[in-house]
């Protein structure tokens, strides 16, 4: 699945796991996301947002 993404995407979500992103609660927001993998906090927040939207649609599809 992960070949559906753009590399920055995946980088962007494998980052975001391993910093604990998706923990409950959240260990860290996406701006923290953003400084790991260096580009502004609305950027990292839409690689997420794709990246979450494109894995959902393969499974759901």
């Amino acid at each position: 699945m992960a070949s559906l993404l753009s590399d920055r995407q995946q980088e962007a979500i494998q980052t975001a796991l391993e910093l604990g992103y998706y923990e409950i609660p959240r260990a860290v927001s996406h701006e923290d996301v953003a400084d790991h993998i260096g580009c502004a906090p609305s950027t990292a927040a839409e690689h997420l947002r794709k990246a979450e939207s494109t894995l959902l649609g393969s499974l759901l599809a």
